[in-house]
C-alpha cells in the first residue's frame, strides 16, 4: 500500500478504534478491496483509497458509537458531518492534494446520502458508485454480516435471506457500479450461504 495512504490510516485508526466495534475490520477491509478494484476497474484510486479509509470516522465523535442506531437517520448525517471534519483535518496534516481532498471531504459529507433518496448521486459518479459498492458488499463478509445480524437481531435463515433480497434505493435502480463488485457480491453470497444454512 501506497506510504501516503498508511499514514492516513495510521491517523484515522485511533477513530475507529473509539468508533463501533467493527469499524476497524471494516475500513481494512475496504482498503484491501480498494487496491484489488483499482487494478481491475478505471477507478482513480487517490480519490477512492481516502475515502475508504476516512468515511465513518464521524462515529467516534458521536456520545455513544457501540450502542448507536446506525439506520437512524439522524445519526447517519452526524456522522457524515462529523466525520468531513475529521477527514479535513487529516488530509491536511499528511499535506493532500488540495482538490483531491476538497472532492473527498465532498465525498464523506453525502456517502450515506442514498439513505435520504439521493441515488442517481452514486449512479451518475463512478467512484462515489464503486465507494457505495464496496461499503455495502461489507455485510456480505463473514465478520460484517455477523455485525449486521447482530444489529438486525435475525437468526441465521432470516439473515441469508436478508443478503439473497436486499434492495436498496440504489440497487433497485442499478445492481453495482463495476464487474468487480458484482462478482464479489455473488462469491461472497455463495460463501454466506455455506455459513449460515
Amino acid at each position: 500500500m501506497n506510504l501516503l495512504y498508511k499514514k492516513i490510516w495510521n491517523l484515522a485508526r485511533p477513530y475507529y478504534i473509539k468508533g463501533r466495534p467493527m469499524d476497524v475490520e471494516h475500513i481494512e477491509w475496504m482498503m484491501e478491496k480498494v487496491e484489488e478494484m483499482c487494478k481491475h476497474e478505471e477507478i482513480d484510486e487517490s480519490i477512492l483509497m481516502p475515502l475508504a479509509i476516512l468515511h465513518d470516522v464521524g462515529y467516534s465523535e458521536l456520545s455513544d458509537p457501540i450502542t448507536v442506531n446506525y439506520y437512524n437517520k439522524d445519526v447517519r448525517r452526524a456522522h457524515m458531518d462529523l466525520g468531513a471534519k475529521i477527514a479535513e483535518k487529516i488530509l491536511k496534516t499528511v499535506d493532500y492534494s488540495k482538490n483531491k481532498s476538497k472532492k473527498i471531504i465532498n465525498y464523506i459529507k453525502i456517502h450515506d446520502n442514498w439513505a435520504f433518496g439521493e441515488v442517481d448521486i452514486y449512479i451518475n459518479d463512478k467512484i462515489l458508485g464503486s465507494f457505495k459498492d464496496l461499503d455495502y458488499l461489507w455485510i456480505y463478509t463473514k465478520i460484517g454480516c455477523k455485525a449486521i445480524q447482530k444489529i438486525l437481531k435475525k437468526n441465521n435463515l432470516e439473515m441469508l435471506d436478508h443478503l439473497r433480497n436486499e434492495i436498496t434505493p440504489i440497487y433497485g435502480k442499478k445492481p453495482f457500479s463495476t464487474e468487480f463488485t458484482k462478482k464479489l457480491r455473488e462469491t461472497y453470497l455463495k460463501d454466506r450461504e455455506k455459513d449460515l444454512l
